[in-house]
């Protein structure tokens, strides 16, 4: 078994740090996070997800995005304020951290942190893109929450 640590590694070639700020409370986007098998009905770059249901502490579950096939496991748990896993695909390994604060006015401030690793990363997926893969996660996040009040 392979061990992981959820310390994100900001000195990597690839990691990303993105924030939105939603007009919805952190359980509701607690619960569009955790709700696994739905994030391809709000999040269209998600093609399949395969979960035992709603993510829980170690949880595992597999998911697609593009071309790329993800396995993952829970790591962090911390309702409704952290989930983060780790994940694998081909070689490169990652670590995915959602914190969720709540702001006056029934707000959430969403924090992803995200990190990459593995031969040749660098080369294939650049810092730049797995931000603006995150920050169109937020996006549809957002999206999602907001139009579910």
């Amino acid at each position: 078994t392979e061990i992981y640590t959820l310390s994100l590694h900001d000195a990597l070639p690839i990691s990303a740090h993105v924030q939105i700020q939603i007009d919805a409370p952190p359980a509701k986007v607690w619960q569009l996070l955790v709700d696994a098998p739905s994030w391809p009905r709000w999040q269209k770059d998600i093609g399949s997800v395969s979960s035992s249901g709603p993510l829980v502490p170690g949880a595992r579950f597999v998911w697609k995005t593009g071309d790329t096939t993800i396995h993952s496991q829970v790591q962090l748990f911390d309702p409704p304020q952290v989930l983060g896993w780790t994940g694998t695909a081909l070689t490169a390994k990652a670590v995915h951290v959602w914190e969720l604060h709540p702001l006056p006015g029934n707000q959430t401030l969403v924090i992803v942190k995200e990190s990459l690793d593995g031969p040749f990363i660098a080369e294939l997926f650049p810092s730049s893109q797995l931000s603006d893969a995150d920050i169109k996660w937020l996006a549809a996040l957002k999206r999602a929450a907001e139009s579910a009040r």
